[in-house]
């Protein structure tokens, strides 16, 4: 159903995700020349770091396509932040000359940051993610994402919805179901799926709260469950398709509260996405400038052995880790920080590269 994880996978493509702001055409070209100056010097870092030829690259089984791709969501929003714009020109014939810079710089970074936080326009912008994400596995290419600031938002949420991490069995347990309808889940075995086939298969569907609901009709449940590997196979991530992603620039946890405090009880779907990656040799960076203003370290860094604490379950740990790096300066001012990554790329792709060799070794040097 799913490509053979044997499969000669040779070449791993990097694909960067745009942030907020990338609204207009000088914005754009902005992005495009970031990410193709900034590329190369990913490439060197990674290429000249032994531990990372070793690890990730696999001793040369592996290499870093020379060649960047590009996701691009930033004009999506564009007739909203026109909207804005002409409401911003009202407010400039009274509005001091200082408020209004602030104010607009405000309105443009953080509209589409709320913009795309929310369901409805972050579903399309996943799906389409998912579709260049297939076009490379298909190619026998493994991808790192990249998140430029809000472009986190899209790595997260693809991550969360689309990565297979969910036991279908476990599930129905920990949900109200005849015993009628588990007994029949045990007996007609499915592979392990994601929120989105959930969803797709109509086994599940998301309340106005948020919250992920199942859904088992007495009429049709049974048929959903029996199609529900197809559904996986077109709506989750193929297992070895997603290395890792790499987050910078991040305020990830302004928005995303339940991956950022260490005290937090993490969701049950949240405990199972951070299992998926132990489990599955993936990483999950971020890397942010310790000057940049919107740049917020995902969680503490802990160990594996202080995370398998924090999820309560039964961990096969297979060389996946979680990390963040936030003590490197950008050299600009703070107000130029959070847009300096392009500009000092040289400095960020050895700090990423940094990053990686340190969760490395933080989760899998010390395990039991």
């Amino acid at each position: 159903m799913f490509y053979s994880a044997a499969a000669a996978q040779e070449e791993i493509q990097i694909i960067y995700i745009n942030g907020s702001n990338n609204n207009d055409k000088k914005m754009k070209n902005w992005f495009f020349e970031g990410m193709h100056k900034m590329h190369p010097y990913i490439v060197s870092a990674f290429n000249e770091s032994e531990f990372i030829r070793e690890k990730l690259l696999s001793n040369g089984e592996y290499k870093l396509s020379e060649t960047p791709e590009a996701f691009f969501w930033g004009d999506r929003s564009v007739s909203e932040i026109q909207t804005i714009n002409s409401d911003l020109k009202i407010i400039k014939m009274f509005s001091p000359k200082i408020a209004q810079t602030v104010r607009t710089l405000l309105a443009h970074y953080l509209h589409d940051a709320i913009w795309v936080s929310h369901y409805r326009n972050m579903h399309p912008v996943v799906e389409d993610l998912h579709k260049q994400v297939l076009e490379n596995y298909k190619q026998n290419k493994q991808v790192i994402l990249f998140g430029s600031s809000a472009g986190a938002f899209v790595t997260y949420e693809y991550m969360f919805n689309k990565l297979p991490d969910i036991d279908i069995r476990d599930y129905l347990n920990k949900n109200e179901v005849s015993d009628e309808f588990k007994e029949f889940a045990k007996t007609n075995k499915v592979q392990n799926t994601c929120i989105d086939a959930l969803i797709e298969s109509g086994l599940a569907v998301y309340s106005a709260d948020g919250k992920l609901v199942l859904t088992v009709n007495k009429d049709t449940a049974k048929d959903n469950y029996l199609k529900l590997d197809e559904y996986t196979c077109k709506s989750c991530i193929p297992q070895g398709a997603l290395k890792g992603i790499v987050n910078f620039a991040s305020p990830l946890i302004l928005f995303y509260s339940d991956v950022s405090n260490p005290n937090y009880s993490l969701t049950y779907y949240n405990k199972l996405l951070y299992k998926y990656i132990l489990e599955n040799d993936m990483f999950w960076l971020t890397v942010n400038y310790a000057d940049d203003p919107l740049g917020f370290p995902t969680t503490k860094n802990i160990s594996y052995n202080d995370l398998q604490d924090k999820i309560d379950m039964d961990i096969t740990p297979n060389n996946g880790f979680l990390y963040s790096k936030s003590d490197i300066k950008s050299r600009r001012t703070f107000i130029g920080a959070h847009t300096s990554y392009w500009a000092t790329a040289k400095r960020f792709a050895k700090a990423v590269a940094q990053a990686y060799e340190d969760g490395y070794k933080l989760y899998n040097d010390n395990k039991i």
